[in-house]
């Protein structure tokens, strides 16, 4: 297979198609790392449980995770515009496959806990990189389209990989899992300097990098896209902290656990290109605000005694409507972004959503152990302030500015 540079690419502000040789490429190297993934996301918290690690353990595991991420993420972004997107972006998945074999022969919660938090620093040197390269791959007008794809290569992973981690680990006990998970990150690894040279148009695959971290990065639409990004990322937070325990201890299996986390992806993988396409003609605002307010609706629905096939079916709605708002979201990030800062506006993204992410997964890992539904109904709660927020004519007046000037719709 031939491999795709960046100079190939569209220059930003053309018009022309979303489909490429790389834009494909650079959505398939995501896809199959999130299958590696997503082998293990919802074996991690039950294998430290097993190893003896309490509830509020588990949740510090994904804090450690997220707290490192964040702190990683402007150095990751930094180092992206510097050095290219996609020399960062194999390390990153080399790191991450190397770390997931790691967990093999850990046995206390305090190793547990250290490791997650070397795997955030590693996991903030993946998407990041990723989605600044696909910003530059895509032209101006498609940009939430293009993030969708990616996102829907994401979502893929996620829709594959958590069912058959969770059957091999029924089956073969949890070892194979986290095997196969660091050979697909591996693959993907090696995948990116194959197929998705980091030639960035400069001598030598440098870029220059103007001014400090922050040049650029924190106009009044980039922080609203930031501190949306970090509103939506709660519920993650919340999923990733107690979602394992939640369905094992309402009564579902393995099976339906890895069930669970296929039905929130598949909506993701239908719709996010679509809903992107639809943000980039008409506007972001109504996505978002619609897509939050329902979003809020699901999560106060988990607070209740749903039964185990119940959640399955749930997180088909949880998946659609926040794909909705946060491919959105993704858009207005994509309008207002610099060309020459891409990597770090994404990176401050990433912090963004790690840092709500963070937040919701320290508080619920606590909260759990005073009633399951407790976690969920706090991200129902952040989520209505958010919405509440939307509606200020400070919000409305960003995004009607944006659909005047073009930019998102």
């Amino acid at each position: 297979m031939q491999s795709v540079t960046e100079q190939e690419a569209p220059a930003v502000g053309r018009r022309g198609g979303v489909y490429t040789s790389a834009t494909l490429l650079l959505a398939a190297v995501v896809g199959l790392s999130f299958i590696g993934l997503g082998f293990v996301m919802p074996l991690r918290s039950l294998y430290a449980r097993e190893a003896g690690a309490s509830s509020g353990e588990v949740g510090l595991m994904a804090s450690s995770f997220l707290l490192a991420s964040f702190l990683a993420a402007p150095l990751a972004g930094w180092c992206s515009d510097r050095f290219g997107y996609t020399r960062v972006l194999w390390i990153g998945l080399a790191l991450r496959g190397l770390i997931t074999l790691a967990y093999i022969p850990a046995g206390s919660a305090v190793f547990f806990i250290a490791l997650r938090a070397v795997d955030g620093a590693a996991a903030a040197a993946v998407l990041p990189p990723a989605r600044a390269l696909m910003n530059g791959l895509a032209p101006r007008d498609r940009q939430g389209e293009a993030l969708g794809m990616l996102s829907a290569a994401q979502m893929g992973g996620v829709l594959l990989g958590p069912p058959a981690g969770t059957f091999l680990a029924a089956s073969l006990g949890y070892s194979p899992s986290f095997v196969v998970a660091s050979v697909a990150l591996y693959l993907g690894a090696l995948s990116v300097p194959l197929f998705l040279r980091g030639r960035t148009g400069m001598r030598g695959g440098v870029r220059p990098v103007s001014g400090s971290p922050l040049t650029g990065t924190f106009t009044r639409p980039l922080v609203l896209a930031y501190l949306l990004r970090g509103a939506l990322a709660m519920p993650g937070g919340a999923v990733v902290a107690v979602w394992s325990l939640y369905m094992l201890d309402r009564g579902g299996s393995l099976v339906l656990l890895g069930l669970s986390f296929t039905a929130f992806a598949v909506p993701s993988i239908l719709l996010a290109p679509l809903v992107g396409r639809l943000s980039d003609t008409y506007g972001r605002y109504w996505p978002i605000l619609l897509g939050t307010a329902l979003a809020a609706v699901v999560y106060l629905a988990y607070g209740t005694e749903l039964s185990p096939m119940v959640l399955v079916i749930t997180s088909l709605l949880e998946g659609a409507v926040l794909t909705a708002a946060t491919s959105a979201v993704d858009g207005l990030l994509a309008d207002h972004a610099p060309p020459d800062a891409r990597g770090r506006v994404q990176a401050n993204y990433s912090a963004a959503g790690t840092a709500g992410s963070f937040l919701s997964a320290t508080v619920a890992g606590f909260a759990y152990a005073i009633a399951p539904g407790v976690p969920f109904v706090l991200v129902s709660v952040v989520l209505l302030v958010t919405v509440a927020a939307l509606l200020l004519p400070g919000p409305v007046r960003v995004f009607r500015l944006s659909t005047v000037t073009g930019l998102s719709g």
